[in-house]
């Protein structure tokens, strides 16, 4: 069994610094990864035993941040009639270009990599994180890799460089 304390030190910043990338919005990132977390130690007995826990986590947190965004959204839109919006912490970007392009990609997609290569989840949890079959991940990365390497040329070179540039 898991020690909770152990695996929250170690997935907590992996977790907001994904959601960032997804949501482009820092607060939002660490409050979902905040709750995800309080509610896994709510349920910590189940959770610590699950083949892939941190599967369960993402998915937590990826619904309750698209919950507060979409929250957030109607709250603008309240807001915008006064002539003021809140304002959003900028992505984390390792890099620029790389980002640029991911950032291009599907929303599906684009979530896939990012647990993939941010989370570093494997196609089984990231399945788990996103509601899709496993072979549909193997599918998504594949085709992100395409598209990536048409959108950057020879300066993109494979998943090596995605490590290599959320890490």
């Amino acid at each position: 069994m898991i020690e909770f304390a152990s695996w929250y030190r170690s997935e907590y910043p992996r977790v907001v610094n994904a959601l960032t990338l997804l949501t482009e919005d820092s607060h939002v990132s660490a409050e979902a990864a905040s709750e995800a977390f309080v509610r896994a130690l709510a349920k910590w007995d189940r959770v610590s035993k699950m083949d892939r826990p941190g599967g369960w986590l993402y998915k937590v947190a990826l619904n309750d941040a698209r919950r507060r965004l979409r929250r957030a959204s109607r709250d603008r839109s309240t807001t915008a009639e006064l002539d003021w919006a809140p304002t959003t912490a900028a992505p984390v970007e390792p890099d620029h270009e790389l980002w640029q392009a991911v950032s291009r990609l599907p929303d599906r997609t684009r979530s896939a990599v990012v647990l993939r290569y941010v989370a570093d989840l494997t196609e089984p949890a990231i399945a788990e994180a996103l509601g899709v079959q496993r072979g549909t991940v193997a599918t998504m990365l594949r085709r992100a890799h395409d598209t990536l390497a048409e959108d950057l040329g020879p300066t993109y070179s494979s998943e090596r460089r995605l490590f290599h540039a959320f890490n």
